[in-house]
């Protein structure tokens, strides 16, 4: 009998488009008791021949059910409900799809936990073309790691925040009585969900117990345009359904959330602690977060890859500001190279020809000359630059010849009709060669264009000559300089297409690669596009000449075969020696593993000229040692066995044993590879006898035929990560890259290959600071600095077993971070700007996925690789109120003046610091760093990088009043006070918003500068408020949401009032008093807050504080907000709001005061109304950013 409960995988199938997908992956499942079930919708019998095949194919049981009719979706799901026998139930949407572990997982948690009625896990958004689309709110973790949640507190929270964060039916596993119960309820006939189904169902579930949400990705949603929930019927029910959820989350009971908008949770790991301690999450605020900042994401909110990757394109144009500063920009160059682009029209296409001359006019950096050879021309025509020539049979030998009077020109830049440039192609072209003069040849990254749409980008690597060797990679778009051209007689057209390509090898060879520059930047789309391009067969047939006449130039004898596709060369270097190998393989009780690698690696290999050292690290089971023995005691001086007894030090066993090999190369293999192919070795030495040579990697796959190791990219996934892992074994990957011999960075220990004199050269492997990890790519890169090179063949083919998963103590954990760090500090600028990679590509990923898109921010790009100003880089705790005012709106307004250039992002956390490496910033600035998560990762910041560290404070949040609503779940004031004391004490410069503030927190810092609050112009300098617009005086408040203790002082005052004026509140409104609102008007967006302040038309404003430290260090804010408005302005007579701001201030906050001040107000308003007047004349002259204002900044931030 099965122990484990009967899950049942329905699929309520209708869209045969991707229902091959959806059921692959759930005859895949691991789970050992399931029953799949397909209820088929479609009146077609696509869906049921893709079963009986996957059925058939896999071996695992379908039961396939064809509805008798039509029954749409909900009805299918009550068939798929009516079919099922199991005790959980999973419905799989035939869209979307699940990943190996998915139900294995959820079962686990449904079977173990009563008080759980609803499993969740984290999923992807893919395109139609299983494209990862960027994460949003839809698919955000809840909590720092799954966890267990309250579902009364996660009802309350939908309450206000009413949004499907939990997902859809695909990424959920229900108890089947429950949905059994609840189903018929929810879809009554005139009370039917359908497009909030899923959600409405949650909520139900959420009212009877407890959910599990899962941070683990476990499955994937589909986004497309024609899915079913993008429907305009579905959307239309969506309006009416959100109606219905409000009332059934208004009719709740049930315990109260602690507090609204947070949630009690427990973290998974503790939840079966007893007791079970709660914590507390203010989920309101982190989604609110999350959802500021996901605005300043591209792709967002995209539908598809082609949508995500226009929007993308759009954001790589230069700023207004970029482009007013511009002539200053150039005037810094060291050169301003001259450029004519040449463009074949071999077609004759006017539209092709157009469109290329369109974007040539266009270009920012203007063309000195456009030269045209088209074979449409029939005399040469000179038109405002651009000369048209007739295009002749050998137009290479033509541009040979046209050339040499080219004298006004430093570069020529070879296109075809067609090509579309993108506006500041030259100009990046021509920064990047102005700023060194080694390059002689430049390429670009490219794209295709789709009936005028832009689309599959092409993002290339720096030059790699042996993925060069194996095609011509870097495309048909070269720009050459002239002179070195002409030095090297041009080209030889006999190669035809490849004769750039020809030119571009005699140039390395002439002078060494350096002289072949990468624009990692998209300069050129094109209908004729790199794949296209790359299968003329002009290409595939001279690619192979093409490399022969290389090698031949320098001597090196060869033979050349065809790779996996006619495109590829495959290199046979005639090695003329046949050197020792000693493979080191070391062991520790893994004898099972060991005896089969040494078995097939005997048996298998074809090179006869290696030793195999096997390395004893301390085996203690007696089937380990006897074999060892048995082993050693063989004789033979192709099999040693050596002792090393000393654990934890993998790199220290790595030396010992090579400083044992007598090879003249040694191969490092891990215990658990299978050889598979005879001519593994001989692969291996092909590569590694070649003098330029330092390092050899191979491919390894698992005994599914999936790959496990195809090199490593630095800092993917961390410090270096593996591409391509988990892709089929023959898929060619992200342009040939799985398929190809190219240069890496590094590559895998697993089954690493080095020339020992090269080893020993640069002291082997680190075995004082990285001895467990990492020290194989620390080898690497030590290595290829002294010149050599790291090639990766995927002609050498091992199979990699499961290894057991060791189990790891906290003081292993430790040691691993700290060598982590180590290795961080000592290579982070290679880290982070891998040249085998592109920076244009995604590092991390949910999925571990490589050569994928990162779409990155929608603002801070740059066309420039060097800059004179001074970088910031801000990070703001929000991308509303204080984040705006503090960080993004100072730096933006620093940018535009061209005193500074900015880059902001919004995260709770810190960016990675692979990516703070490629920002290069001169100074970080850190607000509101006061809980110990953000205020940890501090060091971080001190040990990589010189970056000025800037703790920007805007409250003073060790002593916060206790009816402010921040204070939820702030530690107490010494906690706090010791948290702010570290975090300001790891930073060189604290910046406050006033002086008692600094004075608050004098002794924590030599270095407290305060620079006021200001205004930004844009959206506060033109605001018009009416006055006198009602009977009664209008008499107001505006501000946030936590100014319960404030708006205490005034709540008599607003009784007393209550007939005498009309009372606008705006942000918040305490319940006891909303009876005596005119008018309240809730929270909104920042960009709408200032327009929507002054539209409130108050006679007259007031400003309460209650008297506190807290509020004695507060700006003055509140006072420039109403000024900018031309309100009248009474306050509390706090140190926030003294000084020359004209207002009326209140020195005891008694109702008497108060109510005297404000009838004193309302008695005279045209005195009231000048006082405003006044208020506004000296706010905007005074607290605007611009001009002269801006210096306080600049002497917060910037260097003295």
């Amino acid at each position: 009998m099965n122990s484990l409960p009967l899950v049942s995988l329905v699929i309520p199938a209708f869209n045969p488009r991707f229902f091959e997908r959806a059921l692959r992956s759930a005859v895949s499942q691991g789970y050992g008791n399931l029953e799949i079930i397909v209820c088929d919708d479609s009146r077609g019998d696509e869906i049921e021949t893709i079963v009986v095949a996957l059925s058939e194919q896999s071996g695992v049981a379908v039961r396939y059910v064809r509805n008798p009719r039509t029954l749409g979706m909900v009805g299918n799901l009550q068939a798929c409900l009516d079919q099922a026998q199991g005790e959980f139930i999973k419905f799989l949407c035939d869209d979307d799809q699940l990943f190996t572990s998915c139900i294995e997982r959820q079962a686990d948690v449904l079977a173990h936990r009563d008080e759980v009625n609803l499993v969740l896990a984290q999923r992807l958004f893919w395109d139609a073309d299983d494209m990862v689309l960027p994460s949003r709110l839809e698919n955000t973790p809840l909590s720092p790691i799954s966890g267990l949640f309250k579902g009364d507190d996660l009802l309350a929270l939908f309450e206000s925040f009413p949004a499907n964060i939990l997902g859809g039916f695909s990424n959920a596993l229900f108890r089947r009585a429950d949905v059994a119960e609840l189903l018929p309820a929810l879809t009554q006939p005139g009370h039917c969900f359908v497009a909030s189904l899923d959600f409405a169902l949650f909520v139900c579930l959420l009212r009877r117990g407890n959910a599990v949400v899962s941070n683990h990705v476990l499955s994937v949603e589909r986004l497309y345009p024609d899915r079913l929930s993008a429907q305009q019927a579905m959307k239309d029910a969506l309006e009416v359904e959100r109606q219905w959820l409000l009332q059934m989350l208004k009719a709740r009971s049930g315990e109260s959330a602690p507090a609204p908008g947070w949630v009690r949770y427990v973290p998974m790991p503790k939840a079966d602690d007893s007791p079970r301690v709660w914590e507390e999450l203010p989920l309101s605020r982190t989604l609110g977060t999350k959802q500021s900042a996901q605005k300043w994401q591209i792709g967002g909110e995209s539908q598809s890859f082609s949508e995500l990757y226009a929007q993308w394109l759009e954001c790589r144009t230069l700023s207004d500001v970029q482009r007013r500063l511009l002539p200053d920009t150039l005037a810094e160059w060291p050169s301003t190279p001259r450029f004519v682009p040449i463009v074949i029209d071999e077609q004759g296409s006017p539209a092709a020809l157009e469109r290329t001359l369109e974007s040539l006019a266009a270009q920012i950096y203007a063309p000195e000359l456009t030269l045209v050879l088209s074979g449409d021309c029939v005399e040469p025509v000179l038109h405002e630059r651009v000369f048209h020539l007739p295009l002749q049979e050998d137009y290479l030998q033509q541009i040979n010849q046209l050339l040499p009077q080219l004298e006004g020109a430093d570069w020529f830049y070879l296109l075809r009709a067609g090509d579309r440039l993108v506006a500041p192609a030259l100009l990046m072209m021509a920064e990047r060669i102005a700023f060194n003069r080694d390059l002689n040849c430049v390429y670009s990254d490219e794209g295709s264009l789709r009936a005028g749409e832009s689309m599959e980008p092409a993002f290339k690597p720096d030059f790699n000559l042996d993925l060069m060797r194996t095609f011509p990679y870097v495309g048909r778009a070269l720009a050459f300089r002239r002179t070195a051209f002409l030095a090297l007689g041009g080209f030889d057209s006999s190669f035809t297409e490849l004769a750039p390509h020809d030119m571009l090898w005699r140039m390395v060879e002439d002078q060494g690669t350096q002289v072949v520059g990468h624009l990692t930047e998209i300069a050129i789309e094109s209908s004729f596009d790199l794949s296209q391009w790359l299968s003329l067969p002009a290409v595939t047939q001279n690619n192979g000449r093409l490399l022969s006449a290389h090698l031949g130039r320098l001597g090196i004898a060869h033979d050349l075969r065809r790779g996996s596709v006619e495109l590829l060369n495959r290199v046979d270097y005639r090695h003329a020696r046949r050197p020792l190998v000693s493979i080191i393989i070391s062991t520790r009780d893994q004898v099972a593993a060991l005896q089969r690698c040494v078995e097939s690696l005997l048996e298998k290999t074809a090179y006869s000229e290696y030793e195999l050292l096997l390395v004893d690290n301390a085996s203690e089971t007696a089937e380990a040692r006897a074999w060892l023995d048995g082993m050693a005691q063989l004789g033979s001086e192709r099999v040693r066995v050596l002792s090393y007894p000393r654990l934890g030090n993998l790199a220290a066993l790595r030396n010992f044993a090579v400083g044992q090999a007598k090879g003249e190369y040694v191969l490092l293999l891990n215990p658990y590879t299978v050889i598979t192919q005879g001519d593994w070795l001989d692969e291996l030495l092909n590569h590694a006898q070649r003098p330029e040579v330092g390092i050899v990697g191979a491919k390894l796959f698992n005994p599914d035929g999936y790959v496990l190791h195809a090199g490593l990219v630095l800092g993917l996934q961390g410090a270096a990560g593996l591409p391509f892992y988990g892709q089929a074994m023959q898929s060619s990957g992200y342009m040939f890259r799985l398929q190809a011999v190219q240069n890496l960075s590094a590559v895998g220990a697993d089954c690493l290959m080095v020339r020992k004199s090269v080893y020993e050269a640069v002291d082997g492997l680190d075995a004082q600071e990285l001895p467990r990890t990492l020290h194989e790519v620390d080898l690497a890169i030590r290595v290829a600095r002294q010149g050599y090179l790291v090639v990766w063949t995927p002609y050498a083919a091992l199979a990699l077993g499961a290894q057991p998963i060791e189990t790891v103590n906290n003081e292993e954990t430790t040691s691993h971070s700290q060598q982590e760090e180590t290795f961080y500090k000592r290579w982070l600028p290679i880290v982070a700007r891998d040249p085998a990679y592109n920076p244009n590509l995604a590092l991390y990923k949910h999925t571990g996925s490589s050569f994928t898109l990162e779409p990155g921010l929608r603002a801070g790009w740059t066309p420039f690789s060097h800059s004179t100003l001074p970088k910031i880089l801000g990070l703001p705790i929000n991308a509303s109120a204080i984040g705006h005012y503090r960080v993004t709106q100072p730096l933006i307004e620093l940018e535009a003046a061209g005193r500074v250039q900015g880059q902001i992002r919004y995260s709770v956390n810190l960016p990675p610091i692979v990516e703070i490496e490629r920002m290069a910033p001169d100074v970080i600035i850190l607000q509101g760093r006061y809980t110990e998560a953000p205020v940890n990762e501090i060091p971080l910041l001190r040990n990589y990088f010189n970056a000025r560290r800037i703790y920007e404070l805007d409250d003073y949040v060790i002593d916060v009043p206790h009816r402010n609503a921040h204070i939820r779940n702030m530690p107490d004031k010494h906690e706090m006070e010791r948290i702010v004391r570290r975090g300001i004490g790891m930073c060189d410069r604290v910046v406050v918003s006033t002086q008692p503030l600094a004075n608050a927190l004098s002794d924590m810092h030599h270095d407290i500068r305060v620079v006021p609050n200001m205004l930004a112009q844009e959206f506060w300098s033109n605001l018009r408020s009416q006055r006198r617009t009602s009977k009664k005086p209008r008499v107001g408040w505006g501000g946030g949401t936590s100014h319960h203790g404030d708006l205490a002082v005034i709540a008599d005052v607003v009784r007393e009032l209550a007939d005498e004026v009309d009372w606008v509140f705006f942000g918040m409104c305490p319940d006891d008093l909303r009876p005596y609102m005119h008018e309240f008007h809730g929270v909104i967006a920042l960009d709408a807050y200032p327009a929507k302040l002054a539209s409130l038309n108050l006679d007259l404003a007031l400003a309460p504080l209650e008297f506190h430290i807290f509020n004695d260090c507060k700006s003055n804010l509140r006072l420039l907000e109403y000024g900018a408005c031309g309100y009248p302005v009474i306050c509390t007579d706090t140190e926030a709001y003294r000084g020359y701001l004209p207002c009326t201030r209140i020195k005891t906050n008694t109702t008497d005061e108060w109510l005297q001040a404000i009838r004193m107000h309302l008695a005279d308003p045209d005195a009231s109304y000048r006082m405003g007047d006044e208020l506004r004349e000296v706010v905007l002259r005074d607290y605007v950013l611009r001009g002269d204002n801006l210096r306080h900044w600049e002497y917060g931030w910037l260097a003295d």
